[in-house]
């Protein structure tokens, strides 16, 4: 037979192609290489603690939002309970602690509480950022209805090629305000003098307008629903069978090879891997190489080291999650920290507070994570032990007493998640997330990319956008 699409990955990107396309008669076929599907929104479970390989939180979740129209749309939106967080995050700065409540007008007046001289600014800047988010929302709710998109007009091309720190010093004068309203540039990797502004208004904004979530039980629930809901209306999705090649005839797809020599013959190709995987490996050949050639050296976004540790509660913690900054500096902090240094900032997800049944009674699941440059060397096997208590050593500097409390800890490394997804170096948001990242631009008329490789960036809601938008084109018949 010949599919509507074959999708390569099942990443929320692929997954979200795949899940709207068949939602709509499509038929469809996905091809993970991993044993669960996911990538980087899977979960797994040790010793009765269920542990979240890397995502925190998502928007996207609620009543009307893109992931939950999604699922309802493939009969499975009933079998998922999101938990909305209140507060989104508590962000630890010297002599200062910010709850970032879920509700913006109450955080506005907080921030104003704080910084009383800023007012006015903080005023102006969300207003910007609600016009920008305006934006965003026309286009996922042209992507959800599958209909053209709107004008690229209006505050995302005024903002657009900005920076986040520039956008910033528009309104904002106090470095300290500055530094707390980009508590959440971990999240995109990259520092505020780095940060397409857009994209960072966009994830803010996000948890602000949709919440910000998490599905009772971890965030595997999410890719699992989606592979139950796409295997119901026809399609399948096959886990630990990895491509191996695209097949071209002209300047257009023909098939997919998988591992064991199947061939999936394809009026569509969608691929959510990695770009040097889909241009090098899979097209392959002079083709694959002019490609990447004319690509280029873009730069990638870090990845992370992952503490995963299941521990006897002593206390409540102050919030499910929790970023701790040693200084008000988030550019230097963040554009050039060496990682497991003091003075770096710090993740941390306790998922429990919110979601008991995730430990067994009396524990709490803590996620701590650390960035890492792209390209940065070390030989993970050779410092795993020293590595990881230098990190849970850390962390105590939040969550005292972390390390007595211990009943199981493991750690990723950008090694173990380039593994487990093949982005290279571990990377965690595709490219670095900066202004520049532009459409590519391949020439092979009937092969699409989603994910975080595609030039809507990186995050959870990002990601299913720049997949369920190349539903949405190819349901148009590639306009």
């Amino acid at each position: 037979m010949r599919w509507d699409a074959v999708i390569i990955g099942s990443g929320i990107g692929g997954l979200a192609c795949a899940g709207a396309l068949a939602a709509r008669g499509r038929a469809v076929a996905v091809l993970e290489q991993a044993a669960a599907p996911g990538g980087y929104l899977s979960s797994f479970r040790r010793k009765g603690f269920t542990f979240d390989a890397a995502v925190d939180c998502i928007a996207g979740l609620d009543p009307g939002g893109l992931l939950t129209r999604l699922l309802e749309s493939l009969g499975t939106g009933d079998g998922l309970t999101p938990i909305r967080l209140d507060p989104i995050r508590v962000s630890r700065f010297p002599g200062l602690t910010v709850h970032v409540d879920a509700c913006l007008p109450a955080y506005v007046e907080r921030l104003c509480g704080l910084f009383p001289a800023e007012r006015d600014g903080i005023a102006a800047f969300f207003r910007r950022a609600a016009e920008i988010y305006a934006d965003v929302t026309g286009m996922m709710e042209a992507v959800a209805n599958a209909s053209p998109p709107p004008p690229a007009t209006g505050a995302l091309m005024r903002y657009g090629p900005l920076t986040y720190a520039e956008l910033l010093r528009l309104d904002i004068r106090d470095r300290r305000l500055a530094a707390v309203l980009s508590d959440r540039c971990p999240f995109l990797g990259v520092s505020p003098g780095r940060a397409s502004a857009t994209r960072m208004v966009s994830l803010i904004m996000s948890y602000f307008c949709s919440g910000a979530f998490r599905p009772r039980g971890g965030h595997q629930q999410i890719p699992d629903r989606l592979v139950e809901g796409i295997r119901r209306r026809g399609g399948e999705v096959h886990l630990g069978r990895p491509a191996t090649a695209i097949r071209l005839e002209g300047d257009r797809c023909d098939r997919v090879v998988t591992a064991d020599g199947a061939e999936f013959r394809a009026r569509e190709v969608v691929s959510n891997a990695d770009v040097t995987e889909t241009f090098g490996r899979l097209v392959g050949g002079d083709a694959g190489r002019a490609i990447l050639a004319e690509i280029g050296e873009r730069p990638l976004s870090p990845s992370f080291y992952v503490a995963y540790a299941g521990v006897r509660r002593r206390a409540a913690p102050a919030a499910s999650s929790i970023g701790s900054f040693q200084d008000f500096d988030l550019d230097g902090l963040l554009g050039r920290y060496a990682p497991f240094a003091g003075i770096d900032p710090l993740g941390i997800t306790i998922p429990t507070v919110e979601d008991p049944g995730l430990a067994p009674p009396g524990h709490d699941t803590c996620i701590v994570h650390e960035l890492i440059p792209s390209g940065w060397a070390a030989d993970w096997a050779e410092d795993r032990d020293g590595v990881l208590d230098r990190l849970l050593g850390k962390c105590e500097r939040v969550l005292p007493g972390l390390r007595a409390d211990l009943v199981h800890c493991e750690a990723a490394t950008p090694a173990t998640l380039e593994r487990y997804t093949r982005n290279r170096r571990g990377a965690a948001y595709g490219w670095d997330q900066t202004p520049q990242i532009a459409r590519i631009r391949h020439g092979i008329r009937n092969l699409h990319l989603a994910g975080h490789w595609a030039e809507t960036g990186g995050g959870v809601l990002a990601a299913a956008f720049s997949g369920m938008r190349v539903a949405a084109r190819i349901l148009r018949g590639g306009a």
